[in-house]
């Protein structure tokens, strides 16, 4: 038969008694040892102060130099009588046992019982003889005593010895200190002890109540489950308190919100850094969540762009909180630009090269029938205009490949809805773009942002019913340099401007669905890309301040530092 387990709480008790009883026991003995320590350096310290105070008195010094001018044992009482008086008064005032007081042959002149004057001390002067000072524990004829023994020099001179005091402090004095030292400090472990007992049954009074009866195993297997499940998952876990701390999370959450581990608890300091750390947007979107149903937005966080999901979670009625996934777009919608401006630029070269075989077919034509002179009058024409016709304005000044097809494909487009774009005649970019992927994607969506808001405005103005046939709403202008491998570009329209209040909000979170198209300069997921990709490059694209002179709309600026490669170094490769 299976024998019994101890509950929970129980053993959580019984290994704190074990502790508490274990950390006493050595904190006890350590005090103990430096508690008895101390006593006796204060004992001895005690005996080598009265001692040096005593071997300095003049009447000493005095009283020692004549005895030891004497023939050894010879010293009359008018020596001896000032030193006894010295020393009885010492005893009486101090509580010492004894101050001896020796010639320089350790023949004593002073002594409790007054039948050792005249003999030899009972133990060894040499080390004071020898102008050393000593402290020690020895047995003489007065008992075992805690004795400190100190040089007397001549009056003479301050460094001839002529006798040694020896002062002495019973054993039983220093026992009785260490006694009453040891009686206070076991006092103090038992109230302690007393003490630990009684939080450690309330503790296990309340961790019953707090685990509901449930074991360590139990605990154990839930949070192994609950790990794996969080493990297991691709999409990032947020856990929230009805109030709105964050209690739970998984390595993938934290890991795209770029925060250190959420603690759990709702009793938490609320300048915890979990609670700082996790965005106020993830936050306000669990608390505005319904309670049937899921509330889905897309968040920038960081360099991240997040789709998020809200669900509160409810038990009998109440709210107990709720949870928030988390999904990385960034990748997903960084591609679908991408691609989208590869694929505008592969219809502008599919554009170019059609029209390049129509005039190939051309030459070939006029060739064939012996016009040649008509031939090279037309090849100097594509020369001057270039390779086909283009609805950008000033674009023949730009010769880098990739910009001049994203600018041709972005211009037809625009053209589609009645926008006429424009290269300014000051643009002059020399080299070749590095990362032409990044590069179309920023400047696509400032263009298109730009076309967008320029037809929005012109919409605005004309009404529902306007006749849009053959119609130019307005213009946008792109005005592209380079410097080096920096590439600065600047993209303006005639729309209808940013506000003031929106000039930081329109880099933040936005929507990206096909009903809800953005009027206002991209408050959605294409300006977080370009700022996104711009920084990875370590550039930057920022809202130009004010609206501009000639246009009257709104323009964004972008720099890029090493976009570029030099010309030349392409050419001789």
């Amino acid at each position: 038969m299976p024998r019994p387990t101890r509950s929970f709480s129980r053993r959580v008790l019984l290994s704190q008694l074990a502790v508490i009883v274990v950390t006493l026991a050595l904190v006890t003995g350590v005090f103990a040892w430096m508690g008895g320590r101390s006593v006796t350096e204060v004992t001895e310290t005690k005996a080598l102060a009265t001692a040096r105070t005593l071997a300095i008195d003049p009447e000493v010094r005095k009283g020692s130099t004549e005895a030891s001018a004497q023939p050894a044992g010879e010293a009359d009482e008018a020596i001896t009588t000032p030193l006894l008086e010295i020393t009885d008064d010492l005893r009486a005032s101090s509580g010492i046992v004894f101050a001896v007081i020796t010639d320089d042959r350790g023949i004593r002149l002073t002594h409790p019982d007054r039948d050792n004057i005249g003999k030899r001390v009972s133990t060894s002067p040499d080390e004071a003889l020898a102008g050393r000072e000593s402290v020690t524990h020895e047995r003489g004829t007065l008992g075992e005593t805690v004795r400190a023994k100190v040089p007397i020099y001549s009056t003479a001179d301050d460094t001839t010895v002529v006798g040694e005091v020896s002062v002495g402090i019973h054993a039983s004095v220093l026992d009785a200190d260490l006694r009453r030292e040891f009686l206070v400090l076991g006092s103090v472990a038992i109230l302690a002890l007393a003490i630990g007992v009684i939080a450690s049954l309330a503790l296990g009074r309340r961790l019953r109540r707090e685990t509901l009866g449930v074991g360590p195993e139990e605990l154990a297997e839930m949070a192994r489950d609950q790990g794996a499940v969080l493990r297991g998952l691709d999409d990032g876990v947020l856990a929230f308190s009805s109030d709105g701390v964050p209690t739970l999370s998984n390595s993938t959450a934290e890991q795209l919100l770029g925060i250190a581990h959420v603690e759990a608890g709702t009793d938490a300091d609320p300048d915890a850094p979990s609670r700082a750390e996790v965005p106020e947007v993830i936050r306000r979107m669990m608390l505005e969540a319904p309670d049937h149903g899921a509330l889905r937005r897309r968040v920038n966080v960081g360099d991240r762009i997040l789709l998020a999901t809200a669900v509160r979670v409810s038990r009998d009625g109440v709210s107990v909180g709720g949870v928030v996934t988390l999904r990385d777009e960034t990748q997903v919608l960084t591609m679908a630009r991408q691609l989208e401006s590869v694929t505008s630029m592969a219809r502008a070269l599919r554009t170019q090269r059609h029209e390049f075989a129509n005039r190939l077919h051309t030459v070939f034509g006029l060739v064939d029938t012996g016009a040649t002179d008509e031939a090279r009058n037309y090849l100097a024409t594509i020369l001057r205009t270039g390779p086909i016709a283009t609805p950008v304005e000033g674009i023949e000044v730009l010769s880098e490949p990739y910009l001049r097809a994203l600018l041709e494909a972005k211009g037809t487009t625009a053209a589609e809805v009645g926008v006429s774009l424009s290269v300014t005649p000051d643009s002059l970019v020399l080299g070749r773009v590095n990362e032409p992927e990044d590069v179309t994607l920023i400047l696509g969506n400032l263009i298109d942002n730009a076309v967008r808001a320029v037809v929005t405005d012109a919409m605005g103005g004309m009404g529902d019913d306007a006749d849009r046939t053959d119609e130019v709403f307005g213009r946008v202008e792109v005005t592209l340099l380079g410097s080096g491998s920096e590439l600065h570009a600047v993209v303006t329209d005639t729309g209808g401007g940013v506000e003031d209040a929106d000039v930081e909000s329109i880099f933040d979170e936005g929507v990206s669905s096909a009903d809800d198209l953005d009027p206002d300069h991209g408050h959605g997921i294409g300006l977080a890309l370009c700022r996104r990709t711009a920084r990875r490059h370590g550039g930057r694209v920022w809202l130009l301040a004010g609206h501009d002179p000639v246009l009257g709309g709104a323009g964004f600026a972008v720099h890029l530092p090493d976009a570029l490669s030099d010309d030349t170094d392409d050419k001789e490769r």
